[in-house]
């Protein structure tokens, strides 16, 4: 047999060995023996069969010494790189009950969103900043496929806070109400069932990167950017040069849509590498790199049989990308989730998560079709529902319909929202 028809596992090998062993060890006579005939003595009764000669083969002690010691230190060091992932995913995961979700167990679709800031370390339900990305995963085993969904950050929504409704940009709903909240109006935005959120520090791309031995990308056009030039076309990225790639956002013809699609070729990539290269140690090195810079709420405890129920969906991913409309309010730039546009992507992410698409009826959809002439290319001109100014929470009359005859430009301005 060719040796490339079938190379011979270590488990294979080791049971062969044993085998070997275990017959020099217990070696018996040729089965023939055992099918001579009997031989006969005077009277005609048999003969007892020759007493066989006894083989005194003993495995040398060292031998055996040398083969328990490969086997303690295999299960030793496999021991000790599951105690270090398990004590580094400490500080990453949630603290668990003991109990694993049922919905992992059964391998039913799940959602994930994924926060990207430039906040430093990070702490659960920190309020620190807006961010930067906002990814929506979607990982089903039965299609075996992954999807990745970039929310603008720009785009408008409605916050209901404890003073009254609130008009910002999706990226400040972090610093309003941390993860939680960004997960809500996500949620609400498209009517998509959220499972977890992942908190990510943008900087830990550059480590995650660097331990998996780098990136390959597909560069749609040449550009220069803090320093490095990055060629059109594929090419291999380091981790400094990689999240250098994913910032670039003014020089994108595309602007932020741009770097969102390079974004998600550096996330589709690591996800690619690691499955190819996927093991304990690779695990361990990403899990080093990650330190203090994420956070999720995926509980510990479920983390085996996430990826040992999920994994195979790292095989395909696809990438969608929600497209607003570009509006202006007071003179600040602001992406429209217009009601064809929601319901698209509310479709396609609901579809990953074997669920029935609805016709989404929200704050946003509402506000959207009472604009008496906002169309998001020769009118930009978008005015709040209800007389409400952007990020002056209870201005307005909490409504979600358009006080004509009142101009945006009257809206007062927020630092926040830039």
């Amino acid at each position: 047999m060719d040796n490339n028809d079938h190379r011979e596992s270590r488990e294979e090998y080791r049971k062969r060995l044993e085998k070997k062993i275990y017959e020099n060890a217990h070696h018996r006579e040729p089965q023939e023996h055992h099918h001579r005939r009997p031989h006969l003595q005077g009277g005609g009764r048999p003969t007892p069969p020759p007493v066989p000669e006894k083989h005194h083969y003993h495995t040398p002690k060292w031998m055996k010494w040398l083969i328990w010691l490969l086997i303690v230190l295999v299960a030793a060091g496999g021991l000790y790189e599951y105690h270090k992932v398990h004590q580094m995913a400490t500080g990453v995961f949630s603290n668990g009950d003991g109990k694993i979700s049922k919905k992992l167990q059964k391998g039913e679709p799940v959602s994930v969103l994924a926060m990207g800031t430039d906040v430093g370390a990070l702490d659960r339900g920190n309020k620190g900043g807006n961010t930067d990305s906002i990814e929506l995963f979607t990982i089903n085993p039965k299609t075996k496929r992954i999807t990745m969904t970039s929310i603008p950050r720009d785009t408008l929504i409605r916050v209901n806070t404890d003073d009254g409704a609130d008009y910002v940009k999706i990226n400040a709903a972090y610093s309003i109400g941390g993860p939680k909240q960004t997960v809500k109006q996500v949620s609400e935005l498209l009517d998509v069932p959220i499972d977890y959120y992942a908190v990510i520090n943008m900087g830990v791309l550059k480590k995650v990167v660097n331990s998996l031995g780098g990136v390959e990308v597909d560069n749609p056009f040449a550009f220069t950017y803090e320093g490095h030039h990055f060629k059109k076309g594929k090419q291999h990225l380091n981790g400094e040069q990689a999240l250098k790639y994913s910032r670039m956002r003014y020089e994108d013809p595309n602007n932020d849509y741009g770097r969102q699609k390079r974004q998600q070729q550096i996330l589709s990539s690591v996800i690619t590498k690691f499955k190819k290269s996927g093991s304990i140690s690779s695990a361990n090195k990403i899990m080093d790199a990650v330190g203090d810079g994420v956070k999720t709420n995926i509980p510990i405890d479920d983390i085996a049989t996430l990826y040992g129920n999920y994994h195979s969906a790292m095989n395909n991913i696809s990438t969608y990308h929600f497209q607003g409309k570009d509006a202006t309010i007071d003179g600040v730039s602001f992406q429209i989730a217009s009601p064809k546009e929601i319901n698209r992507i509310s479709k396609l992410v609901r579809k990953q998560l074997g669920l029935k698409p609805v016709t989404v009826n929200n704050h946003e959809t509402r506000m959207y079709k009472s604009q008496p002439s906002y169309d998001g290319y020769n009118n930009t001109d978008f005015i709040l529902p209800g007389g409400a100014s952007y990020n002056d929470p209870g201005s307005g009359n909490g409504s979600d319909t358009v006080t004509t005859g009142r101009s945006s430009s009257s809206h007062s301005r927020s630092s926040l929202e830039y």
